[in-house]
């Protein structure tokens, strides 16, 4: 090539370079380590939490549309600040990810997640502060997040594609080995969310000697989702 072209060359890179559409440096998944934040769990248990998280973050970055995880390592202060994590989050992605461990339960019928300051998420909430997605999967991993359906309903109204929760209560430890084996399976191409629920199951009853409560959960909107295509 003559010094000419070769110059040329050059000069229509470093064009295409300064017009090019910078990447997003919005998250395109987001992990909620609340769990860990509540003061009812030993050193080693929340070691234990911690390891498992590290290693959902790991399979993540498998999934070619995920190259930034937004960690709250010290879990989300509020409900609100919850929510304003999931508005933030890449929405031109396939699908965005979403885990959260932590408590929940149910008031008057209605299902809540548990934040550090005390406050409660419910599905009004939801409605009121989130944005539409377009699209997206979350894991709530905590005590009967999906007892009843209003919560995980909301979520899919908001555009999310799947919901999945837990009927009853959960032993905290099994939830972590659960979330880590179901993102170990999940991100491998093709793979249902339902089919990586099942795989997660066996490796609790392995590890723990029981899976009752985390066989126990329930998948609201599309079970067949596949979170890496």
């Amino acid at each position: 090539m003559s010094r000419k072209r070769t110059s040329l060359y050059i000069y229509i890179l470093l064009i295409a370079t300064l017009f090019a559409a910078p990447a997003s440096a919005d998250p395109d998944a987001m992990l909620d380590r609340s769990r860990t934040q509540f003061g009812d769990l030993s050193t080693n248990q929340i070691n234990y939490i911690n390891a498992r998280f590290n290693e959902v973050r790991n399979d993540l970055i498998l999934i070619s549309d995920i190259s930034i995880i937004a960690d709250y390592q010290s879990g989300t202060v509020n409900d609100h600040g919850f929510i304003n994590g999931i508005n933030s989050l890449d929405d031109t992605t396939n699908v965005n990810v979403v885990l959260i461990h932590t408590h929940g339960g149910i008031f008057l019928l209605s299902t809540f997640l548990k934040f550090k300051d005390g406050s409660h998420l419910y599905n009004s909430d939801v409605n009121s502060w989130m944005s539409q997605r377009d699209g997206g999967f979350i894991f709530a991993g905590a005590c009967e997040s999906a007892k009843n359906t209003d919560l995980g309903n909301e979520f899919i109204n908001k555009g999310f594609d799947t919901y999945f929760g837990y009927k009853d209560t959960v032993n905290t430890l099994h939830n972590a080995r659960f979330y880590s084996e179901f993102f170990s399976m999940g991100t491998f191409t093709n793979v249902a969310v339902s089919e990586a629920a099942n795989y997660a199951e066996d490796e609790v009853e392995e590890e723990f000697g029981d899976a009752t409560d985390v066989a126990n959960n329930r998948f609201i909107g599309n079970s067949n989702l596949c979170l890496r295509t």
